[in-house]
């Protein structure tokens, strides 16, 4: 009785030899496709053998998945900036090839999308209602710039912009921040002027702090690479600006002394609370000259 072989690959019907070892495939493009899968499923790392460890033993390689990648992803970007991220990288981080991740992920854009929801869901909504409109906007405010911090590369994918960009999480995140304005009884354009309002202003000062990190990071890098020293010795958050034309006595009579009584050194963390309380004094006065209670 003959049995009918098959290609390993694409499945199309083969024919028998009369000597040697039985044809496994039916052309060359179909064995090198099966070794592209083959090594896409491999880690890097793995043995040359290739074959995996028993299921139990400490020594198995880890399961490829999502998570791992976004997680890995997230890593890159906290680390080095979004610049520094692409597939290749991650994979080379988890060990694994890169077309093992486009298994789980079809882009690099993809990927981005999947940490800006992760980061963001990484930092809980709150669980309660907010006391009023100022308490529901100072702790979205809170939360955003503890959001800035940990991941400063997730602002340029978060910024208020007149074209639109869906994200579950970012919708949740507005939404949430929505609800300070409950019971106060204004139109929808008019909840919108506000919000506009205070995260221009959270993401505008964010927008000084992410562009402070960066700018220390290229430092880091310059003096790696053994030039321009100084830079890493000064910093960027104006310890260098003893020197700066700024702050010769008389050369600026009015810039000169703000530099120095509000930005020598920074503290963009006081600076964002003090300006914040600006922009919410602001809103309040307006709601008050339009007679609406809060």
């Amino acid at each position: 009785m003959s049995v009918q072989l098959a290609c390993a690959s694409c499945g199309k019907p083969l024919e028998a030899t009369n000597r040697g070892r039985p044809r496994r495939y039916c052309s060359r493009a179909c064995q090198a496709r099966a070794y592209r899968a083959r090594r896409a499923e491999t880690p890097a790392d793995a043995p040359a053998g290739g074959g995996d460890a028993p299921e139990g033993r400490s020594d198995a390689p880890p399961q490829l998945t999502v998570e791992r990648i976004v997680r890995a992803g997230i890593a890159v970007a906290d680390a080095e900036g979004l610049d520094a991220l692409s597939m290749r990288r991650v994979a080379m981080d988890l060990g694994m090839s890169t077309m093992a991740l486009y298994r789980h992920v079809a882009s690099k854009d993809e990927l981005v999308a999947l940490m800006v929801e992760a980061a963001m869901t990484g930092i809980p909504l709150p669980g309660s209602p907010p006391r009023d409109w100022r308490h529901g906007l100072e702790r979205a405010a809170r939360r955003d710039w503890d959001l800035y911090h940990r991941h400063p590369w997730i602002l340029s994918k978060v910024m208020v912009t007149t074209r639109a960009y869906f994200s579950p999480a970012l919708a949740a995140d507005s939404e949430s921040t929505f609800t300070s304005f409950d019971g106060l009884g204004l139109e929808p354009a008019d909840a919108f002027r506000y919000m506009f309002m205070f995260t221009s202003y959270v993401q505008g000062v964010a927008l000084t702090y992410v562009s402070d990190v960066e700018a220390e990071r290229q430092a880091r890098l310059t003096a790696k690479r053994g030039e321009q020293e100084e830079r890493e010795e000064d910093g960027v958050r104006g310890s260098g600006g003893a020197r700066s034309p700024l702050f010769e006595p008389g050369a600026y009579p009015r810039l000169g002394p703000a530099m120095r009584a509000g930005a020598d050194p920074w503290d963009l963390d006081a600076l964002f609370v003090s300006g914040l309380a600006g922009v919410l004094d602001g809103i309040a006065a307006d709601l008050a000259r339009r007679g609406i209670e809060t």
